[in-house]
């Protein structure tokens, strides 16, 4: 987040929209915030910043425009990180029995 230099905004606003963007991304690939496989992953980091620029930039519900909603850098990283959870996830529960 810090890495944002966006002039005149609230920095509120701005937290706001980055929590959004880890909720999302986490909800999308799976596991909690918690999960050590999130801490210093810099893709995910990447991509909660893109999402988070993205979220400030396009703040309307309503558009005149015919943009696809698909975030494709974003995206990338979902399609990359998914499996990488699913099998640090699968290490994790096994080391645990």
């Amino acid at each position: 987040m810090d890495n944002l230099r966006i002039d005149n905004t609230d920095n509120d606003e701005i937290k706001m929209y980055h929590d959004v963007a880890i909720d999302t991304m986490i909800s999308s690939i799976g596991g909690s915030k918690e999960d050590e496989f999130y801490q210093n992953n810099k893709r995910f980091d990447l991509a909660v910043q893109m999402l988070t620029d993205y979220y400030y930039k396009n703040k309307s519900a309503t558009t005149s425009s015919k943009e696809k909603e698909t975030y494709y850098g974003v995206q990338t990283f979902i399609l990359q990180l998914k499996p990488e959870f699913k099998i640090w996830k699968e290490t994790q529960d096994n080391g645990d029995s």
